[in-house]
């Protein structure tokens, strides 16, 4: 699995360990995400690009589409703080793994990528005081 990142990926943020950039945040919730999901086998093998842009006018955090079988593009918004950005990663995370099972019940690809999003940050940095 690949994992790269385009856009505005070099903003930076203030965490409680200093400043990191989204790329770096891309990577590390893509580490965790493989590392503690039942669905490690099958996510890593697939390519996956978060673009970060500007997303005020679509008034979202982010969305995912599929490109082809094996490749998805993730948009995200640059501005995000450090716990929303996590989340929305692993939001988003989620619905690749979704499409990797052909999940099209728009209510129940909702709900578990929230359920997804909120353990998954409060396994990963729930303990952690963040500046945001």
């Amino acid at each position: 699995m690949t994992i790269c990142t385009s856009g505005d990926n070099l903003v930076t943020k203030l965490s409680s360990t200093g400043w990191i950039t989204n790329l770096h945040i891309a990577i590390e919730a893509y580490k965790y995400f493989i590392e503690h999901g039942t669905h490690k086998h099958i996510f890593k093998e697939k390519e996956i690009e978060v673009h970060y842009c500007d997303l005020t006018e679509d008034n979202v955090f982010g969305w995912c589409e599929q490109v082809d079988d094996n490749s998805w593009l993730i948009h995200i918004h640059n501005a995000l703080g450090y716990e929303e950005h996590f989340r929305t990663l692993f939001h988003e995370y989620m619905h690749v793994v979704q499409d990797i099972y052909g999940l099209k019940d728009e209510g129940l690809r909702e709900h578990q990528a929230y359920q997804i999003e909120g353990i998954m940050y409060k396994e990963m940095c729930g303990s952690l005081q963040t500046v945001h």
